[in-house]
Parts: C-alpha cells; sequence; structure tokens
C-alpha cells in the first residue's frame, strides 16, 4: 500500500460506520411500541374549525357516556360498556364505536365497535391485555346525529 492510501481508507470506513449506526438506530426507534405520532395530526389541524363544530354540537345535544371496564384477565381480555343518556334518559339505537389506545403503547390502538345491552347501555369484549390507563375515542352515531367523546379509564388486571 502506498504512503497515505490510509486516509481515503479512514475516512470511508468512518463513514460507514456512521451510516450503518443510523440505520441501527432508525430501525429500533421505529420498532418501539411505546412511540406513538398522533395519526393524521396535520388533517387534524387544518380541520380545527370543525372539531370545534362538532364539540359545541356535542354540547348542544347534551349526551354524556360513562366507560367502565371488568378487570383483565389473560386470554380473555376485558368487557367495555359505554352508558350513554341524556338527562338521565338513557340513548337507544345508536352505533357506539371506540378507538382504545392504552397511554404506554398508544402505537398499538384497538378499534372496537359496541353492542347494545340494556337500555342505553353498550358493550363489547375487548382484546385488552395490558392493564393501566387507557384513552378512549368514543363515536356514537344516531340518525343524523355524531357525538364524540374521550375518556380516560384505567383498567386493572384481575389476579388469579
Amino acid at each position: 500500500m502506498k504512503r497515505g492510501a490510509a486516509w481515503p481508507l479512514a475516512v470511508m470506513t468512518i463513514l460507514g460506520l456512521t451510516i450503518a449506526g443510523n440505520v441501527w438506530l432508525i430501525s429500533v426507534a421505529n420498532a418501539d411500541p411505546s412511540f406513538a405520532v398522533e395519526e393524521n395530526y396535520y388533517q387534524r389541524g387544518v380541520h380545527w374549525d370543525d372539531e370545534m363544530a362538532q364539540r359545541r354540537r356535542n354540547d348542544a345535544l347534551g349526551w354524556r357516556v360513562v366507560a367502565s371496564a371488568s378487570p383483565i384477565r389473560g386470554g380473555y381480555g376485558s368487557d367495555l360498556r359505554i352508558a350513554l343518556n341524556s338527562a338521565a334518559r338513557p340513548i337507544d339505537g345508536a352505533v357506539v364505536t371506540v378507538r382504545a389506545l392504552h397511554l404506554a403503547r398508544a402505537g398499538e390502538p384497538v378499534d372496537i365497535t359496541l353492542t347494545a345491552s340494556d337500555a342505553g347501555a353498550y358493550e363489547a369484549r375487548v382484546p385488552l391485555e395490558r392493564a393501566g390507563l387507557w384513552e378512549l375515542r368514543i363515536v356514537v352515531r344516531r340518525g343524523t346525529d355524531r357525538f364524540t367523546a374521550i375518556e380516560r379509564l384505567d383498567v386493572s388486571s384481575a389476579r388469579p
């Protein structure tokens, strides 16, 4: 090898190691289930006025939701229950959908459609396998009415 030929080789080695390290860091960051980016965050910002109009519509409807969940049992999940009422009267005949996100694993949302059980109550078995704080993004549709709510629910784990 000629004298001075080691410098280009050293520079190429350092650049190669830098690129390999960055590729490794990107793959580790993308595989982390606790990291999440709000879906369609730019469109939500662009349509902020629509979200404010929906909040005013929610207030005008006067509907209220009360969410509850049974303790999580391994392999079984949890039973999610949403009670929907207006001025203490149950609201029947609605379609209730929920996007549930565990706050420690928000990159793994669970989408659920609940079915009517009792007067104003909607239920579903949900494949929740992690105890802790869950955010429930609830959308209720009945006829032309659309109601939205966000509830936080601390779901416990059943002990064997």
